[in-house]
C-alpha cells in the first residue's frame, strides 16, 4: 500500500498546477497570441526554437478554442517533438533531484532524524490494523466527514444550514493604519488543525508568529509610506534571501557528511555503511551529472547562454532544497512561492539589460514550472524514502519504482492535459500570459540591477542567519527561520489560524499530560484529517460525475 501510495504521489507532483500544466500553457501561448500590437513576433520569435514550443497557428485553433480532437493528425504532428522534448527535460530534471535525494538521504533521515510530519497518516494507516480499533480515531473522523458532509450538502441547497468555517477579521480594521494589514483569514479546517498538531512546537508557534510579522510590517509601511513604493513589502525577495539562507544552513549542518560522501566519490577511505542504500554515491553522483547534462544541453541547443543557464539552475536548485526542507521538518502542506523563481531573481539581480533576449526568451518557457514551487517531486521523494525506512520497504527497488512513476505520471499528464485542452479550450492561459508579458517587458523596457528589491533580498538573509545564530546560541530562543519565508505566503494565510489553535491544544497537552497525552491524543487528530481528506475526495468524485462543482474543503 505504501508503494502504491508513493508511486500515485510522484506521478501526481508532476502533473500538477505549477509544474506540467503551467508549462503546456505555456507552449502554444506565443504564437496564439501574438499581435501586431504586442510585437511578438518582431521581438521573441527568432529566439523560439521549432521543438521547444508550438508554433503552428491552425494546430492549435483547436486547443484554445476546444470542441476539438487531441487524436487527429494535424494535432499530434504539431506537439509530438515539444512534447518529447519536455518529456526528456522533465524526466531528467527529476532524475538529478532523486540522485541527491540519494545522497542526502543519510543524513536527513537516520542522522538527523528529521521527522516528515506530512507522511505519518499514511504510515499509521498501514502499520497494523489497531489503527482502526481507536475510539478517538472514529471520534475525529466523524468530526472532518461530519463538516463536510454538511457543508457540501449546503453547498447544492442552500436552505441546508451550514457550519460556517471561513472567516476574515482584516474587514473589521476600517481606521488607518491598521486597515493595511487587508485580508486576515480565520479558518477552522479540521484537517489543517490536525497538520499543525503535528508540527514540532516551535515550528507551529514561530508559524502563527511570523505571520502576524508580516501583518506588522503592511502596518509599518502605512505608518511610515513606504506602502506607496511599488511591490511593498517585495514578500518575494525577503523569501529568496530566506531561503538561500535556509539552503546554505541545511548544506552547512550537512557538510560532515558530503565530505564523507566526496571521499568515497573518489575512492578514499571513509566510515560511510552504504548497505542500506538505493544506490553507491558514486553512482549516484554520476547519475546527477547526466541528469544534469541533459538539463543543460535542452536549455543550451535553444539559444541560452551557459551563464545564464548556470545561474537559473544553481538557483532552482537553491530553492528546492529549501523547500525539501521545510518539509522534512515542518510537513506544511502547501509551499506556496508565486512569482519569484530563477528568471525574476536574476533579472532583478544583473538587470533584463545585461542577460541578452535568448536567454530571456528561455527564462520565459522555464517559467511554467518555477511560477510557484508546489509540484516540485524533490520533497515527495525524500518523504518516499523515509516511509520506505519506516514501512521496511527495499530501497533500492523503491528508488527506480519512484522514478518510473514520475515518466508514467508525465505521460499521462500531456496527454491528459491536450485531450481536456483541445475539448474544452483555453485551460489557465494566464499563466502563458505572465510568461510572456515578463518578456515583452523585459526586452521593450529592459532594467538594470534593481537595488530596491535586492535590499529586501538582503533583509531576508540577515534576518534567517540571525533567526539560525539565535537558536544555536540561546536555548530558551523559539522562533525557527523555516516558517518566516513560510508564513509570508498567500495561501498560509487561509492556515495560520488552524495552526495557532493546535499550538494551543498541544501546548496544553504537553504542559499538563506530557508526552504521553499528546501520544495517546494524536488519533483524534489524525482522524480529522482523514475524514475531511476522504468526504473531500467524495465530494470532487461525485462532481466529476455529475459535471458540476461541489464543496472544496481546501479552498486555497
Amino acid at each position: 500500500m505504501l508503494t502504491v501510495y508513493l508511486m500515485v504521489t510522484l506521478a501526481c507532483v508532476v502533473c500538477g498546477h505549477d509544474l506540467l500544466q503551467a508549462t503546456m500553457c505555456v507552449l502554444g501561448h506565443a504564437a496564439w497570441f501574438a499581435t501586431p500590437e504586442n510585437e511578438w513576433q518582431t521581438l521573441f520569435f527568432r529566439y523560439i526554437p521549432d521543438w521547444i514550443a508550438v508554433m503552428n497557428r491552425r494546430a492549435l485553433t483547436g486547443y484554445y478554442e476546444g470542441t476539438s480532437n487531441l487524436f487527429e493528425i494535424e494535432h499530434i504532428q504539431a506537439w509530438l517533438t515539444p512534447v518529447l522534448a519536455w518529456l526528456v527535460f522533465f524526466s531528467a530534471l527529476a532524475f538529478s533531484m532523486m540522485m541527491l535525494s540519494v545522497i542526502l538521504r543519510k543524513q536527513w533521515i537516520e542522522h538527523e532524524k528529521l521527522s516528515y510530519p506530512i507522511i505519518l497518516l499514511p504510515y499509521e494507516m498501514t502499520k497494523d490494523a489497531g489503527f482502526y480499533r481507536n475510539r478517538l480515531l472514529w471520534i475525529g473522523f466523524a468530526i472532518g466527514c461530519g463538516i463536510d458532509l454538511l457543508n457540501g450538502i449546503s453547498f447544492l441547497y442552500p436552505y441546508v444550514p451550514s457550519i460556517p468555517i471561513r472567516h476574515d477579521i482584516g474587514i473589521l480594521f476600517t481606521e488607518k493604519p491598521l486597515n493595511a494589514i487587508g485580508s486576515t483569514p480565520i479558518h477552522l479546517n479540521p484537517y489543517a488543525i490536525g497538520i499543525g498538531f503535528l508540527m514540532p512546537l516551535d515550528l507551529s508557534l514561530s508559524c502563527w508568529l511570523f505571520y502576524l510579522f508580516w501583518k506588522v510590517q503592511l502596518v509599518f509601511g502605512a505608518m511610515t509610506g513606504m506602502n506607496q513604493t511599488p511591490g511593498y513589502p517585495h514578500i518575494d525577495m525577503q523569501s529568496t534571501g530566506a531561503y538561500f539562507g535556509l539552503c546554505f544552513f541545511a548544506l552547512w549542518i550537512t557538510h560532515k557528511h558530503l565530505w564523507q560522501v566526496t571521499r568515497n566519490i573518489l575512492g578514499l577511505k571513509t566510515n560511510l555503511d552504504t548497505t542500506n542504500e538505493p544506490m553507491g554515491y558514486r553512482s549516484a553522483f554520476v547519475g546527477f551529472l547526466i541528469g544534469i547534462a541533459v538539463v543543460f544541453g535542452f536549455c543550451l541547443k535553444a539559444g541560452m547562454s551557459w551563464w545564464g543557464v548556470l545561474g537559473f539552475f544553481s538557483i532552482q536548485f537553491i530553492l528546492v532544497l529549501a523547500f525539501t526542507r521545510m518539509r522534512a521538518e515542518l510537513g506544511t502542506p502547501t509551499m506556496d512561492f508565486y512569482r519569484a523563481g530563477p528568471g525574476l531573481f536574476l533579472t532583478s539581480l544583473f538587470g533584463s539589460r545585461k542577460i541578452g533576449a535568448p536567454t530571456l526568451t528561455g527564462f520565459a518557457f522555464l517559467y511554467g514550472f518555477t511560477r510557484n514551487y508546489r509540484s516540485q517531486p524533490m520533497p515527495n521523494q525524500l518523504e518516499g524514502f523515509k516511509l520506505a525506512d519506516r514501512g521496511g520497504i527495499n530501497v533500492r527497488q523503491i528508488l527506480w519504482v519512484m522514478w518510473g512513476a514520475t515518466v508514467i505520471g508525465l505521460i499521462i499528464g500531456f496527454v491528459a492535459f491536450l485531450h481536456a485542452g483541445y475539448l474544452h479550450g483555453n485551460l489557465g492561459t494566464w499563466r502563458g500570459q505572465e510568461a510572456f508579458s515578463d518578456l515583452q517587458r523585459w526586452l521593450t523596457l529592459p532594467n538594470d540591477t534593481d537595488w530596491g528589491r535586492m535590499g529586501f533580498f538582503g533583509f531576508g538573509i540577515t534576518l534567517t542567519l540571525t533567526t539560525l545564530f539565535m537558536r544555536l546560541r540561546f536555548i530558551w530562543w523559539q522562533l525557527h527561520p523555516l516558517a518566516y519565508p513560510l508564513a509570508g505566503n498567500w495561501n498560509f494565510g487561509r492556515l495560520w489560524f488552524p495552526v495557532f489553535l493546535a499550538w494551543v491544544l498541544k501546548s496544553i497537552l504537553i504542559r499538563h499530560g506530557g508526552i504521553g497525552a499528546y501520544r495517546r491524543t494524536l488519533p483524534l487528530f489524525l482522524g480529522t484529517m482523514l475524514g475531511e481528506f476522504v468526504m473531500g475526495s467524495l465530494w470532487a468524485i461525485l462532481g466529476l460525475f455529475l459535471g458540476q462543482r461541489m464543496y472544496s474543503f481546501k479552498h486555497w
